[in-house]
């Protein structure tokens, strides 16, 4: 079973200073054995903007957006 969580929220500026709000989730799978609770471990992450368009991690503070090739960097 695959779940997602979200673990970042982060108010992001474009370069031609628009406001954007970049959202990242960390993806989860379930494993079960016979004897053991069921244990979810992480895998991937994944971005997209608060609309919903996805999201390229570039670095710590700096995405791109999919759609339009815009970069966003992440306001303090």
């Amino acid at each position: 079973m695959r779940m997602r969580k979200e673990i970042g929220r982060y108010l992001c500026i474009g370069d031609i200073g628009r406001e954007y709000t970049v959202i990242e989730y960390q993806n989860f799978r379930r494993y079960q054995t016979l004897n053991d609770p069921p244990q979810d471990f992480p895998t991937t992450k994944e971005c997209f903007l608060s609309d919903g368009r996805d999201v390229n991690f570039i670095d710590e503070n700096t995405f791109q957006i999919v759609l339009t090739d815009e970069f966003v960097r992440k306001v303090d």
